[in-house]
């Protein structure tokens, strides 16, 4: 699967400019339906990874705007989470990290917010969702990086 279309930015009245998402998600019929979904919402870029080796080479390629991590077990998202902090650098340090989680719990959400994911979305989830949490991440984080840069 490439991940390299692009659509249009506008989408249901926003603008998300230059938004690539890397969707971190082993099952392949998933990962086509959520990356079309988010595509046709107005993400302009959606990378699929389906491994932590393939994760982790997107990321050295070019860092997105946020992954979206979709593990199946949150050992492997915690995991592939600590790879990402000590092999990423300085081109991820300030990128969200959203992750979806089959088994809704609160001591899960509290994990997770410790690993350093940005927010959890619970399962079962759509792949609205998904795109409004993504485009609340990014524009959260564009606003921090501007705000920083004023500060500087």
């Amino acid at each position: 699967m490439d991940g390299t279309s692009v659509v249009p930015v506008k989408a249901g009245g926003k603008i998300i400019q230059q938004a690539d998402i890397l969707l971190v998600q082993p099952n392949e019929d998933v990962a086509f339906n959520w990356r079309e979904a988010l595509l046709d919402f107005g993400m302009t870029k959606v990378r699929v990874a389906a491994s932590r080796a393939e994760t982790l080479e997107a990321v050295s390629v070019a860092a997105p705007s946020c992954i979206v991590m979709a593990l199946p077990a949150l050992e492997e998202a915690f995991a592939l989470m600590e790879a990402l902090s000590r092999g990423g650098g300085d081109q991820i340090r300030d990128v969200p990290v959203l992750l979806v989680a089959e088994q809704p719990s609160r001591a899960a959400e509290l994990m997770a917010t410790h690993a350093g994911f940005e927010a959890v979305l619970t399962g079962p989830v759509s792949p609205r969702q998904i795109y409004r949490r993504a485009a609340s991440l990014i524009q959260r984080a564009r606003l921090s990086a501007r705000t920083q840069k004023v500060a500087n």
